[in-house]
Formats: C-alpha cells, structure tokens, sequence
C-alpha cells in the first residue's frame, strides 16, 4: 500500500481543504495553487480538469465555486482512488466526478461542445529531455510521454464556443503554446508572468484563452513568488491565507 501523508491547504476565496496524497511520487506543487487561483469560474460552469492527480484543483474551486461542477480526469488508478477520497473528505460528493481514464480517451463519456471551462497544468518536459525521475507516477506528471501538449490541448473539443481554457506551464515554452493554442482557436486572452523572484526572469505563465475569442489580450501584473531574503511575497501569502504584517 502507498504511503500518504494527510494535508491542509488553503485558497483565497475557498476555505481549508484536506488533501490526502502519496508520500513520494506525485504531489501537488506551488503551480497548482496559483493556477486554481488564476482561474474565473462562474456559476453553473461545467468544469474539466485532466490530470488531476488527487484532486487539489478541482476540489479548492469546488469550495470557492459553490455551484459549479467539475470533472476530474486521472490515469493512474491510485492517484484516482485518492482523488475520490478527497472528495469525500471534504464534502463534495456530487459536485465532482473522477474519470479514471486517459485523457485522450474521453469521447465516449464527454460530448462535443458540453464544457465551459478547462483547467490544465500538463507535464512540463518533453520526452527525451530533462531528468528522469525514480518515481514513476511524478514521471508520468512531469514528463509529457503518456500524452503530449497537443493531446491536452485538443481536449477543446469538449468546449463550447466561448468556453475558457486556463493553463500554467512553463515561459520558456509560451511561444510554442500559443502557436498550438491558436491552431485550435483558442484565442489567449489573458496572461501573467511567473517569476521566482523580482529580478529573476519569469519562470511560468498563466494563460486563459478563451473558444473561438475575438483578438485583444490583457497582460496582468507580473506574479513574484518569494522576497529577496527567501519567504514568500504577501501576495503569495494572501493566496495561501497566511497572515500578512503591515
């Protein structure tokens, strides 16, 4: 049996949830955080997250968004158990639904054109490059072997004509991203640049685009992680609801 450990997070705007999840392996990060914090979900939005590990995602915008549903879509089967545990734990049986599938092999449970909004945070290294990793469910989170960027992108299909696709990966790959993105209509209609530190080169992008959008994108404030001396930026703090002095 998978070791776990049993966290609280917590999301401005949300409340605290409980998040059970592997010991070693596959865990949530900073990046989802931030992205559940970038999104805008409105009521009664159908809401799809592919890869969603155990949950964190959809379960911290389920409490924000309390009449939203969401679909969270895992591979792995004990990432998937897990995600239906959370649920349970926090009390949203009914507001989300776990698919233990492939992602590209979703046509024959979702229809064409029947989501508002994707939340994605797909692997960020291409197969071939970059470090392996020992653990081979962070492997299939990181690296983009068992579905490529383009296979997480032409989930648009699901979307209605003006549904939002919201994604984080990485600045260094933006180009390539909007490239696909436009290639699929998806017309990039929001941004922020992620950076690990003021003066350090942005690391991430936040990007929501939105089906078949007309031109004219907004370029928000940049996002910075941590203070000179290490600690988070009272920002970040606020996003995670932690005290902020002055």
């Amino acid at each position: 049996m998978t070791e776990v450990t049993r966290d609280s997070i917590f999301l401005r705007g949300a409340s605290v949830v409980k998040i059970a999840q592997p010991a070693k392996g596959h865990r949530f990060t900073l990046d989802s955080i931030i992205l559940a914090d970038f999104c805008r979900i409105k009521p009664k939005d159908r809401v799809l997250e592919p890869g969603s590990g155990t949950g964190i995602i959809s379960i911290l915008l389920a409490k924000k968004h309390s009449r939203a549903v969401f679909t969270a879509v895992e591979v792995q089967p004990h990432l998937a158990d897990l995600c239906e545990q959370n649920i349970m734990d926090n009390s949203l049986d009914g507001r989300i639904t776990v698919i233990a599938r492939d992602l590209r092999r979703l046509s024959q449970t979702l229809g064409h054109g029947s989501l508002s909004v994707i939340v994605a945070n797909p692997p960020y290294i291409k197969e071939g490059t970059g470090r392996s990793s020992p653990h081979a469910a962070r492997q299939i989170s990181r690296h983009d072997r068992a579905a490529s960027l383009d296979a997480w992108l032409n989930l648009h299909r699901f979307l209605k004509n003006g549904g939002k696709y919201f994604i984080i990966f990485p600045a260094a790959r933006l180009a390539e991203l909007v490239v696909l993105m436009k290639r699929r209509k998806l017309e990039p209609k929001r941004l922020r640049m992620v950076h690990p530190y003021r003066e350090k080169p942005a690391s991430l992008v936040l990007l929501e685009s939105v089906k078949e959008g007309g031109s004219g994108l907004e370029v928000l404030p940049p996002l910075i992680v941590h203070e000179p001396g290490g600690g988070y930026t009272k920002e970040l703090r606020e996003i995670y609801g932690l005290e902020v002095e002055g």
